[in-house]
């Protein structure tokens, strides 16, 4: 990872004026050509694709994560646009006849200057599935990026005034938490995503209760995998030993704990021990580095501090180590695989957003779902079993806004995502992503 010239921070006129335009905006024909819209979301799709090993190589120098990671990135934020492009033609909301008579028309309308907070793992992909949906709702958008991914945000957005997003509908404003409430707290400002921390999603909620602006939130996560007794143990140990360092274990899909029946405990340590004492660290611009750096120092320790406590709660199986791959500069950490933790601790219950993997042994399928439950978080789980009707029971049991049977880590513009409890409100993409940047009207019709 390479170091970039920082970006100063939006001043308090540069944010005024951004909001005012983004405003002025909605009362233009943005909101209401349908067309135009869906035509500049395909043609900023065209131009990613166009633009994709440029793009590639700009969240690798600054995230570190590797280039095999960042093309997938690149790809699915086209996918999401060009699917977005087709729903902004979609007449939304429903009509019909009441008892007496009288007929009523529900219309969606698009919700107004929406403030988009996006995160640095990643910056390409998540701030467009928020904000094609976004637009083809409707809303002008206020972009405040991580600032370490302000660079390869500032590219994505110039790329999409190139393919027809009018200035005034699209802004970039850089900086730290200070600018991201104050566009939350602006009275003019009607909607906030963030994708980041469960705490900094409960920082912008306070900001939003001021005004009332609607919070789409996706927080933290502890995502689980469950194998059930007669589930695939080694197909779903592979899976999660490679879900459990996607950008070096920093998203909040990652998988973080792997759940086996006390029948197949051991030879699935044996397995995860060998798989992950295989994944090394390396340079993320090779196509064969799977494990990059973390995206600091300071998170870094935080891992290791992680790492440390489970030493001293159970045990740490294999890894956790910082080292440096052929003097590369940045922060690497071996990938940890941990065990015989009780659920109560921290390194089961708090998001460390780092290669660390947990391996808990259960007894059935009734203790799996509520240790798999017992933390205050539920964006996502899965679950292995050869028998999809107990399978899917478990699924059903699970507290999580995304579960997969038999997989990890599907995820598609077509189907809405999203977390439960401390994960987050609301949901982003398919149909359902489009509606959360509208406000649902009541039109009354009294027939005479």
């Amino acid at each position: 990872m390479r170091q970039l010239e920082p970006v100063p921070p939006a001043t308090p006129a540069e944010i005024e004026a951004a909001v005012g335009a983004a405003t002025a905006a909605m009362a233009g024909s943005w909101p209401r050509d349908h067309r135009r819209r869906a035509e500049v979301l395909h043609t900023w799709a065209q131009l990613l694709q166009d633009h994709a090993t440029e793009l590639a190589a700009d969240l690798v120098r600054e995230t570190g994560k590797p280039i095999g990671e960042a093309r997938i990135e690149v790809a699915g934020a086209v996918d999401a646009l060009r699917f977005n492009a087709g729903l902004a033609r979609l007449p939304l909301g429903r009509a019909g006849s009441l008892p007496d008579g009288s007929e009523a028309h529900l219309v969606r309308e698009p919700v107004g200057p929406t403030v988009f907070i996006t995160p640095w793992n990643w910056p390409v992909l998540l701030l467009l599935r928020d904000i094609a949906p976004a637009f083809a709702a409707g809303v002008t958008a206020l972009v405040k990026p991580a600032p370490q991914t302000v660079h390869v945000t500032r590219r994505i957005i110039e790329i999409g005034h190139q393919a027809g997003v009018p200035r005034d509908v699209l802004h970039v404003l850089p900086g730290g938490v200070e600018v991201g409430s104050a566009l939350v707290r602006h009275p003019d400002t009607r909607a906030v995503a963030i994708t980041g921390s469960t705490t900094a999603g409960q920082a912008v909620m306070r900001d939003a209760s001021e005004t009332m602006t609607r919070p789409l939130l996706e927080l933290g996560g502890k995502a689980t995998l469950v194998v059930l007794a007669d589930g695939d143990l080694r197909a779903a140990v592979e899976t999660a030993a490679r879900a459990a360092v996607i950008t070096s274990g920093q998203m909040c899909m990652a998988c973080t704990r792997i759940l086996v029946h006390a029948d197949h405990a051991a030879e699935a340590e044996d397995m995860l021990r060998s798989l992950l004492g295989a994944t090394h660290p390396g340079d993320p611009r090779s196509a064969d580095t799977r494990l990059g750096p973390l995206i600091s120092e300071a998170a870094m320790n935080k891992v290791g501090a992680m790492v440390d406590r489970a030493r001293a709660d159970g045990r740490v199986v294999i890894g956790g180590e910082q080292v440096r791959p052929d003097a590369l500069p940045g922060h690497f950490l071996t990938p940890a695989l941990v065990a015989d933790l009780d659920v109560t601790s921290p390194v089961i219950q708090e998001d460390i957003f780092g290669p660390v993997l947990s391996l808990e042994v259960v007894g059935d399928d009734a203790e799996a779902v509520a240790r798999a439950n017992a933390t205050p978080f539920g964006l996502a789980a899965s679950v292995w079993s050869r028998d999809l009707s107990r399978g899917f029971a478990v699924a059903r049991s699970l507290q999580a806004g995304t579960v997969w049977i038999n997989g990890y880590n599907h995820s598609y513009a077509e189907m809405p995502s999203g977390g439960v409890r401390m994960s987050g409100l609301g949901r982003t993409r398919g149909v359902e992503g489009v509606e959360q940047f509208t406000e649902l009207k009541h039109v009354h019709f009294s027939l005479r």
